[in-house]
């Protein structure tokens, strides 16, 4: 089985003694190898690997929101644990963003993700937005939104807050990023399987997995190992 990560904050890193490590390489790993299946993992930009997953290039991506669009080609198990999306900038250039009007009205652009989904409110908002192409900026991965933000082409951009929160303390570009009081988004993500190369007979096996891992505690205890529990 194809498992797709980045190397990116706290949920998936990557270096040379350890491999691939970080909360969604543990959760990834507890479920498949309680299903019995083996696997790989790749990297690839968030804004590739739902395209990837829907045409059964790769097979599993973590911490999906899961949405009626992704329904259509992914099967999701879970779920996983609760994400939280915030708002984060740079302390140096602060803007007061206490709700989604005010995200919507910033003098500068933010940077959202391709193919993030932020919630129903976000996108509702973001639809009736006349300046889509001049208030948002969509870039392919995490690092060109620092380099956006660090250059001053962005007033922000739009993250999980577990990751701002492990970044600001393990990641020099971080150091200065403060994170606004409006919450974006606070649902639960899934492990997102592809309709395409995962069989019925395989999801049987992982939701079953799922079920055995979730009452052993093996998924709590992980949560608790990056103190979301």
């Amino acid at each position: 089985m194809t498992v797709r990560f980045e190397n990116y904050a706290a949920q998936s890193r990557l270096d040379e003694e350890k491999g691939w490590h970080g909360m969604d390489v543990d959760f990834a790993k507890a479920l498949l190898d309680e299903a019995g299946c083996s696997y790989k993992f790749v990297s690839i930009p968030w804004g590739r690997s739902l395209k990837m997953l829907e045409a059964g290039n790769i097979d599993l991506v973590l911490s999906v929101t899961q949405t009626e669009e992704r329904t259509k080609f992914a099967h999701f198990v879970g779920p996983q644990r609760m994400e939280t999306i915030v708002f984060a900038m740079n302390a140096e250039r602060f803007f007061d963003v206490e709700t989604m009007e005010d995200l919507f009205s910033l003098p500068v652009p933010v940077a959202i993700q391709q193919g993030a989904f932020y919630g129903p409110r976000f996108t509702q908002r973001y639809e009736k937005q006349l300046n889509k192409g001049t208030q948002f900026i969509f870039v392919p991965d995490n690092q060109t939104k620092l380099s956006l933000l660090k250059h001053g082409r962005i007033a922000g951009f739009l993250e999980e807050k577990f990751n701002i929160i492990f970044q600001s303390t393990n990641h020099p570009d971080f150091m200065t990023i403060k994170i606004a009081p409006l919450i974006i988004n606070q649902s639960p993500v899934y492990y997102a399987f592809s309709k395409k190369s995962v069989s019925e007979k395989q999801l049987k096996q992982l939701t079953e997995a799922f079920s055995s891992l979730n009452k052993s505690g093996r998924l709590s205890e992980i949560l608790k190992k990056y103190q979301l529990d």
